[in-house]
């Protein structure tokens, strides 16, 4: 019968340590090396406990980097909570930055990049990041527009409490590749925008030259009575529109409140206009959502 490993020092459970956090706790190279331990990057070693997550990752990751690094890019907009266009996976590389002057970052798991000297960074919990101005800058090199206006509306939130001129003002410092999307992107940025595809049905509105919605807009009915808050108001043509996510299909009672409140609307006179995910990137759907909204509003 094999022997257990011997326990890890109190100090090192919680989370990812160094070779030399290790040994300075009196653990051998070969107890680093054992079963119950994983390496997440060279020169660092974790509990094998549970699936790697991202958080993880990242803290692994931090520990290993120069000091002179920071995260940018796709793994600071995770950091910061931008709503991002895919789910995270373990096998992708975490992007790193640093300044012009200094080598570039080789190491497996990572991707480098240059220029941290025109970059503001923030520590966000044990790593430093690049700041959320600048993050949402540099993806405009990696993002559609639609993605694009999504953190951005992010961004105007309570959350983080900067304004659209902010946003404004940093798309026309930029230069170089991604330049123009950014400053068409901070031109769509709203307050007030509720969920990612919202922002991308706003940028389709946009681009099929559709008057702008109002966002989230209380409306009530002839006695003062609350009727409800739709995702897009178009006061003046009495029209409403609302995107249905997952949850509208896969949670019954959300299903039935939403009938029940469009019946409410479409009797105080409101045309009700419901789109999907499919709504914006079927071509069929597409024209159809394009169409209707058309007619109804020019």
């Amino acid at each position: 019968m094999s022997k257990s490993p011997s326990p890890i020092p109190e100090g090192l459970v919680r989370g990812p340590f160094t070779h030399a956090a290790g040994r300075e706790a009196g653990l051998s190279r070969a107890r680093m090396r054992a079963r119950d331990l994983r390496a997440p990057t060279y020169g660092v070693r974790d509990r094998a406990v549970g699936a790697v997550c991202f958080e993880g990752r990242v803290r692994a990751f931090a520990l290993a980097l120069p000091g002179d690094v920071a995260f940018s890019h796709v793994t600071a907009a995770r950091v910061l909570g931008l709503p991002m266009p895919s789910t995270w996976l373990p096998t992708e590389p975490l992007d790193v930055m640093r300044d012009s002057t200094r080598p570039r970052i080789e190491r497996h798991g990572v991707r480098s990049h240059r220029g941290l000297e025109h970059r503001c960074t923030c520590p966000v919990d044990s790593a430093r990041v690049t700041d959320a101005l600048d993050t949402w800058a540099d993806l405009s090199t990696l993002f559609g527009l639609g993605d694009l206006v999504a953190a951005g509306d992010v961004l105007v939130g309570a959350r983080h409490e900067l304004r659209p001129k902010d946003l404004l003002r940093a798309a026309q410092d930029r230069t170089g590749r991604g330049a123009v999307r950014l400053r068409e992107a901070a031109a769509l940025v709203r307050v007030g925008a509720a969920s990612p595809w919202e922002s991308k049905a706003r940028v389709a509105f946009a681009r099929w030259r559709l008057p702008e919605p109002q966002l989230n807009l209380d409306l009530y009915d002839a006695w003062g009575r609350w009727l409800a808050r739709p995702d897009f108001v178009w006061k003046e043509q009495r029209v409403v529109g609302e995107y249905d996510g997952d949850q509208h299909r896969t949670d019954r009672r959300a299903w039935q409140y939403e009938r029940e409140r469009r019946a409410g609307l479409e009797d105080e006179g409101w045309t009700y206009v419901e789109m999907t995910s499919l709504s914006l990137t079927g071509p069929r759907e597409s024209a159809a959502l394009r169409g209707r909204l058309t007619r109804l509003l020019l």
